[in-house]
């Protein structure tokens, strides 16, 4: 017998790679095609609450700007908010009390950019399809309904033909009529 150390080198049989865990799977076909289709679903679904958005926030603008009940605010509270920095008042969120088609309102005035201590009367803008928003008349009469709304929409368009025509090269490739599992 002999006095050496056993051995510590592994023997042929053993294979390096089961050292390392097991071996990788591949991800089937059929997983990245319901992959593709479910993120061409989410993007359709924000494309659309985009242009719904858009359009609706236009209309509203025009709406308010041809048929917007006009009334007089009197404001109970304001309070500044911080800009960028912190150092400095940016905007005000201003409440008021109004009354528009015969109810009273307590809410808060949109587009206030000056601070107006309370009891002081604003004129304001409420939308005739929904009187508990007001707004500033000066800032109803400066805005427009804009087709820059609908940029972002576009550009979501195109993203998901690009998307839908990405797809559609994957399932004509050679093997797609029996996906993998």
């Amino acid at each position: 017998m002999s006095d050496s150390p056993p051995s510590t080198t592994p023997s042929a049989d053993v294979s390096v790679t089961s050292l390392r865990g097991a071996d990788a799977v591949r991800i089937g076909r059929r997983f990245w095609l319901v992959a593709g289709a479910l993120v061409l679903l989410i993007v359709a679904t924000v494309l659309v609450v985009s242009f719904v958005s858009a359009a609706n926030d236009n209309a509203r603008v025009t709406r308010m700007k041809n048929h917007g009940i006009p009334v007089v605010v009197t404001v109970s509270d304001c309070i500044g908010n911080l800009g960028g920095s912190g150092s400095n008042a940016s905007s005000y969120t201003c409440t008021g009390v109004y009354v528009a088609r015969a109810t009273t309102y307590h809410e808060v005035i949109g587009a206030m950019t000056a601070f107006d201590a309370p009891g002081a009367h604003v004129r304001a803008v409420a939308d005739p399809s929904r009187p508990s928003t007001v707004e500033l008349a000066s800032a109803v009469a400066s805005s427009k309904a804009s087709n820059g709304a609908y940029v972002v929409p576009g550009l979501l368009a195109i993203a998901l033909i690009a998307l839908i025509l990405a797809l559609l090269r994957l399932l004509r490739r050679p093997g797609s009529s029996t996906p993998e599992s």
